[in-house]
């Protein structure tokens, strides 16, 4: 009876760590997803930035053109 109580406790032990250890591990793998998101979110920010900035000169590129014309 005892040896079966000492089993039953260990598997129960060893179980609910088992637990704990994918819990934390779950916790890692969600911090590391969150940390891509906010890194790609950055690159693509950055990219239309840059993108604002090419439109915005080629606008003023125009803009040019036309007064040139136009005198």
């Amino acid at each position: 009876m005892r040896r079966k109580l000492a089993v039953f406790l260990t598997a129960l032990f060893v179980s609910s760590l088992g637990a704990t250890a994918c819990g934390g591990v779950q916790q890692q793998v969600e911090d590391r997803a969150r940390e891509e998101v906010q890194k790609g979110r950055k690159q693509v920010e950055k990219k239309v930035q840059e993108g604002r900035k090419q439109v915005e000169k080629k606008v003023q590129e125009g803009r040019k053109q036309v007064e040139k014309k136009t005198r």
